[in-house]
């Protein structure tokens, strides 16, 4: 008996979504990037994380949030006209809307503009790219081709639902183009 088992897609065992919300925002600032410039940017940064852990470590368990920042300064900062912040360091109380309003604030300001945030959802992490916030819903340019997340499902405490998405205040990263 042959039974049909689903195939597994890109991504789905490895844990390089922090890498290629570094990448995407990139993109979506820098509009000029080529493929192939794309894939230089990628091996920059895998090999900037392997010098501290092991790449089979980072593929498969990602990269924190100490990572992303360091890449973001050492290579992104470095490399192209882009200043990255980190407004919620440290912040804590503050409210789902209260959090959803300062990126809609960010992101509807004059510039190019992206956020990297990172989230977790039944049992994975992610990071991804938000590209607009509306009073309902986050628009995001993600490497797991998610497209929208309707903040009536976005907390950022304990989750007490399995479809909830718990988003961290301190690994959100505001990003600019000088």
């Amino acid at each position: 008996m042959d039974l049909e088992i689903p195939v597994y897609e890109q991504g789905y065992l490895d844990g390089l979504c922090g890498v290629y919300s570094i990448i995407n925002a990139t993109r979506l600032l820098v509009k000029n990037i080529s493929e192939e410039e794309s894939m230089q940017l990628f091996k920059k940064c895998l090999t900037h994380v392997e010098r501290k852990k092991s790449l089979s470590h980072v593929i498969t368990d990602g990269i924190s949030r100490t990572e992303l920042m360091s890449i973001l300064k050492d290579i992104v900062t470095a490399d192209y006209p882009i200043i990255s912040k980190f407004p919620f360091r440290g912040v804590r109380n503050i409210g789902v809307q209260d959090f959803f309003g300062e990126i809609r604030a960010f992101l509807n300001e004059k510039g190019t503009r992206a956020v990297i945030v990172g989230f977790d959802c039944r049992d994975w992490d992610h990071w991804t790219v938000v590209k607009s916030v509306s009073p309902k819903r986050v628009t995001l340019f993600d490497s797991a081709m998610m497209k929208t997340i309707n903040i009536s499902n976005c907390m950022l405490e304990k989750k007490t639902k399995a479809k909830q998405y718990k988003f961290s205040v301190n690994e959100t990263f505001f990003l600019l183009t000088k």
